[in-house]
């Protein structure tokens, strides 16, 4: 961008400090409500494997045995 006076106009050091502080300041309030939300959602994930596999064996079971 030319400024008034023919000069390349550019952002100084200090506005692009402060931008990375607040973009730093946002992430670090941010990651880490995203890897609870990941975490709870693959325990969740963990819990419905368990009982697809639990079910499953019961079936198994049943049919190989007859009614438990």
């Amino acid at each position: 961008m030319m400024s008034k006076n023919g000069k390349k106009s550019a952002f100084t050091l200090a506005e692009v400090l402060i931008t990375l502080v607040i973009i730093g300041i946002i992430s670090a309030i941010t990651i880490p409500t995203l890897l609870q939300t990941t975490q709870k959602k693959e325990f969740v994930s963990g819990l419905r494997k368990a009982q697809s596999v639990l079910a499953q064996a019961l079936y198994r079971i049943t049919v190989d045995n007859g009614y438990p």
